[in-house]
């Protein structure tokens, strides 16, 4: 059973499809406002690559679960602390970053996300500290090395 995970650039698509068949997947990527023309498989995977992480397309449920994991284990979990160095560094408020690093919803909303990271508050759902998704922490690295920045520098 194929499987594509579909994550978009501004966050309006977060979803995950399982079909029977890849001719199935297909016809339901197409319907996605936001894909291309896609006319084959090859091409739907290959948009699903140039998506943010963990986008791709799957041959089966264990496999998209095993991609997803691999993410999350290559990525390290940055400190609080570190994050607003990274943040001060780069001389941006809250809200600001929040929102070069992916990080959706409105000015308040992205705000109140960074404070609770930097000061590691715990997420009452999980019992765990927040911290910064994969994919935020992917971004921050690109900005700090735009920016002629080490991770973690003043």
């Amino acid at each position: 059973m194929p499987v594509a995970i579909i994550v978009s650039e501004n966050d309006a698509i977060p979803a995950i499809f399982a079909e029977d068949t890849s001719r199935a997947l297909l016809d339901a990527l197409k319907r996605l406002s936001e894909a291309p023309a896609l006319k084959t498989e090859h091409e739907a995977r290959l948009w699903l690559q140039s998506l943010p992480a963990p986008s791709g397309w799957f041959g089966s449920t264990q496999e998209a679960k095993l991609h997803v994991q691999r993410i999350h284990q290559d990525v390290p979990i940055l400190p609080g602390a570190e994050v607003a160095r990274a943040r001060q560094a780069l001389g941006l408020g809250r809200a600001e970053f929040a929102k070069k690093l992916g990080i959706g919803g409105n000015d308040n909303t992205r705000h109140k996300t960074i404070f609770d990271i930097e000061r590691e508050a715990i997420n009452k759902s999980s019992g765990k500290p927040r911290v910064l998704n994969p994919n935020a922490v992917q971004r921050l690295k690109a900005l700090m090395a735009e920016n002629g920045l080490g991770a973690g520098q003043d």
